[in-house]
């Protein structure tokens, strides 16, 4: 009985300890958001670009003003309702903007390929993972994939 009375008091302390820290870094663990667009980060590293295919995971986001992108494309300052087929890139792949405007093909293991335009970055220091092609619901329906899988792996080449 002692000992449980004293793991039930460890786990509430441990429990406020997490509480107050989650107020002090509200972004630091839950965030939901793949972008931040008012801040570039410079020292996340992506994947190497391989010319002949760079793989990665490609995700579902909504470009459009009210989706769930947050904020207008870093590239352009614009939002792209579909049927736009875009994509924000991982920080790194991203190169502070390098990739803004260019074209990428996209393609997925059922042999399907795409072509999109890169107008923002999937901001690495919020939350996004370094390998991330987030890309608009017509690449998806381009490539013939289930948007309910959420991540699905890709291979991308520059156009």
């Amino acid at each position: 009985m002692a000992n449980t009375r004293v793991l039930m008091i460890f786990c509430g302390l441990i429990l406020n300890v997490m509480v107050i820290l989650l107020s002090y870094f509200p972004n630091a663990a839950f965030s939901k958001s793949h972008h931040n667009h008012h801040s570039r980060s410079h020292h996340f590293h992506s994947p190497e670009i391989n010319p002949s295919g760079t793989h990665g995971i490609l995700t579902v986001n909504n470009f459009a003003h009210g989706g769930d992108g947050g904020g207008p494309s870093e590239c352009d300052g614009k939002f792209h309702p579909l049927p736009a087929r875009v994509v924000a890139l991982s920080t790194g792949w991203y190169a502070e903007g390098a990739r803004c405007g260019k074209l990428i093909r996209i393609k997925a293991k059922n042999g399907r390929s795409t072509v999109a335009n890169v107008v923002d970055e999937c901001d690495s220091k919020r939350g996004c993972k370094s390998n991330i092609v987030d890309a608009s619901k017509s690449v998806w329906n381009d490539l013939r994939l289930d948007i309910d899988k959420g991540e699905v792996p890709v291979t991308w080449t520059m156009v």
